[in-house]
């Protein structure tokens, strides 16, 4: 049960390395001074990159927690 424990853990590092990837993205792009057409398409990708990330990091939480409940 531990192997599941420290699976769920890993997942949610990785979707918490993808929050502080869109972090960074996000502030490049703030910073940049792009046409209304490029921004709006770098949004959209932020976007999915964002929700993709929470997703991984919710669905790692809930690994372990099932690992916690079964050891």
């Amino acid at each position: 049960m531990t192997i599941i424990f420290y699976t769920g853990i890993a997942t949610t590092l990785v979707g918490l390395a993808g929050i502080l990837w869109f972090f960074r993205r996000a502030r490049r792009l703030r910073e940049t001074d792009s046409d209304d057409a490029t921004v709006q398409v770098e949004l959209h990708a932020l976007v999915l990159l964002n929700m993709a990330a929470v997703g991984v990091a919710f669905f790692g939480l809930a690994i372990a927690v099932v690992g916690l409940i079964m050891a």
